[in-house]
């Protein structure tokens, strides 16, 4: 596994910052991020030469400053620093992080594997937080994300006891664990996005002006930034590897569009590109052929992530897109993430947790690592609508060429055979056949 580089302007110096690879954005991903972009590591020579690092380079990075974090300071014993050593290697793979909704952005269960955030003097945040006067704040209390499942499963155990038996002894227990259960479901389903208005309020309030911190939020781990009172994520989809503008993504809504900005947090002008929603079947159909060369784009840029190599495809890309205008580079870009992220998801089906009872399923609650899918479609999904919908469309499109094709052979055949024509009549329609 290897990421490749990109080189950015961040507030008039030159960085180089690591791109997440067709397996999506890992926790030494971000925490490499963080150390780069705070100048605490520095990439091999050979690595900037090639534009490549290798997780084995990568980690061998992260583990020299390990050992240099414990040997400036005290209290990291030698039995954390060797266990962290032997579970590195497994973080390219991902990391599980149980959050506690009412302790604050650094709230979560204690794990070995974050044992090496702290080891790299690296912090972790997350935003699913619950505000203290909800109604939900008490059946919640210091309860992590598992334990909170555990209430719904209960909850759920109650109410089918109680259908069987309503005039039951017991009757009073059952009727509270079965509403603590129907309030702690609520308040899951209506944080799906795993960040709240609140949580986003408080991370405004513990981020501090030029802070770097890891992001936690539906098993991604971001690089989280302030500037000027405003949260920012970096921005690491390998889309926009050769969109050199866009660097920062704006944290300001919990769902919904968000905005780029470059390295100086300007935002950027808006593309010209503008996709119409149709009301036939929920479908986004592009207004105009643009979308076409965008998709082509799309496509290959998706291509060169799946086969992790660095092959120039400026010019091809130059020749399908050469009437677009510079600033729809980025809605191309995004495309060609969303279009690697759908690969993602066919290749690797989502593990979800599923809970049974003696009344039936609960809905499935996947477990922290992969995080609880949202029930509206976001901006993101209704990007990747229009990614497949532009792919058949052009599936369509080189059908009717073949069979166009197909047709024009086969008429030239038949008309070769029912009318004989003089040698220059023949000369002349070898020229128009080739």
């Amino acid at each position: 596994m290897a990421y490749r580089l990109k080189k950015i302007q961040y507030k008039n110096q030159s960085y180089y910052i690591l791109l997440q690879n067709e397996n999506g954005p890992c926790p030494l991903l971000a925490a490499g991020n963080v150390l780069l972009l705070k100048k605490s590591i520095a990439l091999p020579s050979n690595c900037i030469g090639s534009g490549v690092v290798t997780i084995e380079e990568l980690t061998n990075l992260l583990a020299e400053k390990i050992l240099i974090n414990s040997n400036s300071t005290t209290g990291s014993s030698d039995h954390h620093i060797n266990e962290v050593m032997k579970i590195f290697p497994n973080l390219q793979f991902g990391m599980d992080v149980n959050p506690k909704f009412t302790a604050g952005p650094t709230g979560v269960e204690y794990t070995m594997e974050l044992n090496a955030f702290d080891l790299l003097h690296v912090e972790l945040v997350h935003g699913w937080l619950l505000e203290s006067d909800a109604q939900e704040y008490e059946w919640v209390g210091d309860k992590t994300y598992n334990q909170l499942v555990n209430v719904v499963i209960e909850g759920n155990d109650a109410s089918t006891k109680l259908q069987q038996n309503p005039q039951g002894e017991d009757y009073d227990e059952l009727s509270n664990q079965a509403t603590r259960g129907t309030v702690v479901r609520n308040f899951l389903d209506g944080s799906a996005h795993q960040l709240t208005q609140y949580g986003l309020t408080v991370l405004h309030e513990y981020v501090k002006e030029g802070d770097m911190k890891i992001f936690f939020r539906n098993n991604h781990y971001n690089t989280l930034t302030k500037f000027k009172d405003n949260l920012y994520l970096l921005v690491t989809d390998f889309g926009y590897a050769d969109v050199p503008s866009v660097i920062w993504e704006k944290l300001d809504v919990i769902d919904g569009d968000t905005e780029y900005v470059n390295g100086e947090f300007q935002v950027l002008a808006p593309s010209a590109h503008h996709v119409d929603e149709a009301a036939t079947g929920g479908h986004l159909v592009a207004n105009n052929m643009q979308s076409q060369a965008d998709y082509q784009l799309a496509l290959q840029l998706s291509r060169e992530a799946t086969t992790d190599t660095d092959t120039d495809t400026t010019t091809t890309a130059t020749d399908a897109t050469n009437i677009q205008r510079e600033d729809s580079d980025i809605e191309r870009a995004k495309k060609a993430s969303l279009l690697e992220h759908e690969c993602q998801q066919q290749e690797q089906p989502v593990s979800q947790k599923r809970h049974s009872s003696s009344a039936g399923d609960l809905p499935a609650f996947p477990t922290i690592a992969v995080g609880i899918p949202a029930s509206h479609l976001s901006q993101e999904e209704r990007d990747m609508m229009l990614a497949k919908q532009l792919q058949r469309q052009e599936e369509k499109q080189q059908q009717e060429l073949s069979r166009q094709q197909r047709q024009r052979q086969q008429q030239l055949r038949q008309s070769t055979t029912v009318q004989p024509r003089s040698k220059a009549a023949t000369k002349d329609s070898s020229c128009i056949i080739s």
